[in-house]
């Protein structure tokens, strides 16, 4: 995720974290199959701003450098 640019959408593909940490991002929509788009990036290792569905959180780099996105604009979604 943490190559992703602000702006970009990508699809969770997997989530390589602990336990702990997967049920955690499950309970804020970052799960496999889910469409998420990078709002802002922090400067340096700053966290990263991104948007789930209707809900909007911050990660930080370590972590949101765990999840797998494949890159790629979500129109062949429905709104």
């Amino acid at each position: 995720m943490v190559d992703l640019a602000a702006g970009e959408f990508g699809t969770v593909t997997g989530l390589g974290v602990e336990a702990g940490l997967r049920h955690r991002l499950a309970a804020l929509g970052i799960k496999p199959g889910q469409v998420v788009k990078v709002l802002r990036r922090g400067w340096w290792s700053g966290p990263i701003h991104l948007r789930v569905g209707m809900t909007e959180l911050m990660l930080r780099r370590v972590d949101a450098a765990r999840i797998e996105i494949r890159a790629g604009d979500p129109s062949h979604l429905s709104p």
